[in-house]
């Protein structure tokens, strides 16, 4: 199945693997009414996370005594929080995504042939992890959810409510029935970042495909119309990573967080399952990350390369203006990245694992500041 994956297809699964998100815009071919449900629809998913948001901060309140029991509260506070965010944002954008998800339609179907090879090229790189991610995600919540009927597991969803459930039969099971949406609506919220990742990695594609375009150039008309398509593309990569920076920054400093709280619990007497969680909800925050760093990297890479490419032409065989042309398009131009003000100066791999190193200087050191106080 992935030797005959296609970008159509591709783009299909994540559509679905987010469907409960509503974060991903309709054509814009639907009649107004179709999409005014739609965004209705956003509102209903970030209400219906909020409703069990609530009960789970209750929970961690009346169970603050369980360190197991806030530990798993946090985790999935965190996760309820993160979903609630990135359906604000996507709602806020909806305009600007339906924009760029037209343009992504437009270029795959209108694709030449070498622009296929390349967008195979890439599917071939990522497929295998991207759709290992998917699998993963849906499921941890299915063991989760329906674990507990069959095995001796503890449920995955902890909630308090200020009114009896137990005693009520269809109380408990509309309860029951929402608990079971709202994590499957985490999970798909979770493959958002794979959204982004498809975005970004389509844009460093446009990028090879116009390095491609380049070398055909041979007259001034021609590279007019090139120099025009690299605008508008650079344009398009700014308007994708100003869609996502926010969900990015968000889930940076959620990590954080997480970290430092795994960090204490770590050298701290807590129980076994309480770092597991942490250690769990951790692993799962740094591979929401390491989801944009990768493209974005590869994106900065090459729109880097793509003004350098230049260099490479047989520019000594054209006339002197073809050549002051050619030079303009070689002067440095500062590449495309996926960054935040003050805070983030660039997503990329080298960034990434300076997080990690960090993080991990971090709770070295405050293992050694508790361990020195116990002493």
């Amino acid at each position: 199945m992935l030797k005959k994956l296609t970008p159509e297809r591709a783009i299909n699964i994540i559509r679905l693997s987010v469907a409960l998100t509503f974060c991903w815009p309709l054509r814009a071919n639907n009649s107004r009414t179709v999409i005014f449900g739609y965004r209705v629809m956003q509102i209903c998913a970030a209400i219906n996370m909020l409703l069990l948001l609530l009960p789970t901060l209750y929970a961690t309140y009346l169970r603050s005594d369980d360190v197991e029991i806030v530990s798993h509260c946090v985790t999935q506070a965190i996760c309820e929080v993160q979903c609630i965010v990135q359906s604000v944002i996507c709602f806020s954008k909806y305009d600007t995504l339906q924009r760029i998800i037209e343009e992504l339609w437009s270029c795959i179907e209108g694709a030449q042939r070498y622009e296929s090879d390349i967008f195979h090229e890439y599917l071939a790189r990522v497929n295998v992890l991207y759709g290992g991610y998917i699998v993963a995600m849906y499921i941890i919540a299915f063991v989760g959810l329906i674990g507990p009927l069959f095995l001796p597991i503890v449920h995955l969803i902890f909630a308090e409510y200020p009114f009896d459930v137990k005693n009520r039969t269809l109380v408990s099971a509309v309860i029951r029935t929402h608990q079971i949406i709202t994590c499957h609506q985490i999970c798909a919220h979770e493959c958002v970042c794979l959204f982004g990742a498809l975005l970004i990695w389509f844009i460093a594609a446009r990028f090879e495909c116009l390095m491609v375009e380049l070398r055909r150039t041979t007259d001034i008309r021609m590279l007019a119309a090139f120099i025009e398509k690299q605008l508008r593309l650079k344009r398009y990569a700014e308007e994708v990573v100003g869609c996502f920076r926010l969900m990015v920054l968000f889930v940076i400093a959620a990590c954080t967080f997480v970290i430092t709280i795994s960090a204490i619990a770590m050298v701290t007497n807590t129980p076994l399952v309480a770092k597991m969680l942490l250690a769990g909800i951790t692993a799962s925050l740094l591979m929401y990350i390491y989801m944009y760093a990768w493209p974005a990297d590869h994106m900065k890479e090459m729109s880097l390369k793509f003004s350098q490419s230049v260099y490479h032409l047989p520019w000594y065989e054209h006339t002197a203006r073809m050549q002051k042309n050619l030079l303009n398009v070689l002067v440095y131009q500062k590449p495309v990245i996926l960054s935040i003000n003050c805070l983030v100066p660039e997503l990329s791999l080298r960034y990434y694992c300076s997080y990690l190193s960090n993080a991990l200087s971090f709770c070295t050191a405050l293992r050694a500041i508790l361990e020195g106080n116990t002493t």
